[in-house]
């Protein structure tokens, strides 16, 4: 198994281009299995959960090819089958598959969704939703059974909002019969993105960025393209990294900065300095960070995703400061390995309590999710000797080649 060796950096220089949006991408491949056609997806991260959903698609006899950063989708032949476990597993998205399957086929055998051990992440809300559509369920042996003769529009309040539910309701509805209204839902750039390129497939929608989205089921479907946007949390891991370290860099890539300006708000409370060009952003820090209080959040405010790497960019602050996550009741595995660096961080609670400035020692530290496994690395940067991150392929799942990336930028880092 690859692992990465950090040495302690003592400044970044240079251009990054921040990869396509791993969380955009992996619905958008969903919902090409509601029509028939070909369609091309541009900017497509060369990450492990594309090459995992592709062969989701391929068990339904959807072609996929990647040939650098374009992925061509052919559901021409696309067949009803079931999905294994071992396949489903591997990948948290996979359950995104179950609203597009049931609109299409009215009938869903899959396994249940695997991804990062980052507390509890259950389904409850997708099966109520789809409960409320006519759908009948089982579960069996980690597998899903879902049926309906009739997939029927309907009117469902979410009672949290659900990312990934969201999502997979939303494709559901779009080939229920009559209008399904959706309450309390997410709001992330994602959702957006999915709600457009879905109305280009012929989808009538209404509210899409708010809470409240109405959608009229139809059975005729347009293959067509869609461009993916740039990655938020990638460009927010690099942002918070630049504020950590001293550094002058420019972030290409990124032409819209309303999807990361709650990051960019910490950022600069934490001392960086961003400046806004018009396809790029540039960022100057000395690396001293300054501590505060901060609080994760359902989107607009701090993601949930970037919390281990503000944990790990804290560490450099001068004083204590307070991280509350308040979306993952589990999300602190950074803990444990950050302390065998030589951190100083005691858990209250929902709460970390991080007390900033004291010297890092490298270590061997372990990966157990994508994010974390980020911020190890940036603590592997900011620490003496040279630290070893090991079970990367957590990393890989959601970054093309962050070893690369950050080897651009001057950073002493390489694969073992």
């Amino acid at each position: 198994m690859k692992a990465i060796s950090i040495k302690e950096t003592g400044r970044l220089n240079g251009t990054i281009t921040i990869q396509g949006s791993k969380n955009t991408v992996l619905p958008i491949m969903a919902a090409t299995v509601l029509g028939s056609g070909i369609s091309v997806i541009e900017n497509c991260p060369v990450i492990e959960d594309v090459y995992a959903m592709c062969e989701l698609l391929q068990c339904l006899q959807i072609h996929t090819t990647l040939e650098g950063h374009t992925l061509t989708i052919d559901t021409t032949q696309a067949a009803y089958a079931p999905l294994p476990y071992e396949m489903t597993s591997r990948l948290r998205s996979s359950i995104l598959l179950l609203g597009p399957m049931l609109a299409r086929w009215k009938q869903a055998e899959i396994g249940m969704p695997g991804g990062c051990a980052i507390g509890l992440r259950p389904i409850d809300i997708h099966l109520e939703g789809l409960m409320k559509m006519n759908v009948d369920f089982r579960m069996r042996n980690q597998m899903l059974y879902c049926n309906t003769y009739h997939l029927q529009g309907c009117e469902y309040h979410l009672r949290f909002p659900s990312v990934g539910a969201t999502e997979n309701l939303i494709l559901a509805a779009t080939g229920a019969t009559g209008r399904t209204i959706l309450r309390g839902i997410a709001k992330e750039p994602e959702i957006i993105e999915l709600c457009q390129y879905l109305q280009r497939m012929g989808v009538t929608m209404e509210g899409i960025g708010t809470d409240v989205l109405t959608i009229k089921g139809t059975s005729q479907f347009v293959a067509c393209d869609y461009n993916n946007v740039y990655d938020r949390i990638v460009a927010g891991t690099y942002l918070l990294m630049a504020a950590a370290i001293p550094c002058d860099i420019k972030m290409v890539g990124i032409d819209d900065i309303r999807y990361m300006a709650n990051v960019i708000r910490v950022a600069s409370q934490l001392g960086a300095q961003v400046i806004r060009m018009d396809s790029y952003l540039e960022v100057q820090s000395n690396g001293w960070i300054n501590p505060g209080t901060f609080q994760t959040g359902i989107y607009p405010e701090f993601p949930t995703d970037l919390q281990p790497v503000l944990v790990a960019t804290l560490l450099r602050g001068q004083g204590i400061s307070y991280v509350e996550e308040t979306v993952f009741e589990k999300r602190f595995s950074i803990v444990s390995e950050l302390r065998k660096l030589g951190a100083e961080i005691e858990i209250q609670d929902q709460t970390l309590k991080i007390s900033g400035g004291h010297c890092l020692q490298g270590h061997t530290v372990k990966a157990t999710d994508l994010r974390q496994g980020a911020a190890l690395v940036l603590a592997g940067l900011m620490s003496k000797g040279y630290t070893t991150v090991t079970d990367i392929s957590y990393i890989e799942r959601g970054y093309e080649d962050i070893v690369e990336d950050l080897r651009q930028l001057g950073a002493r880092i390489q694969y073992i």
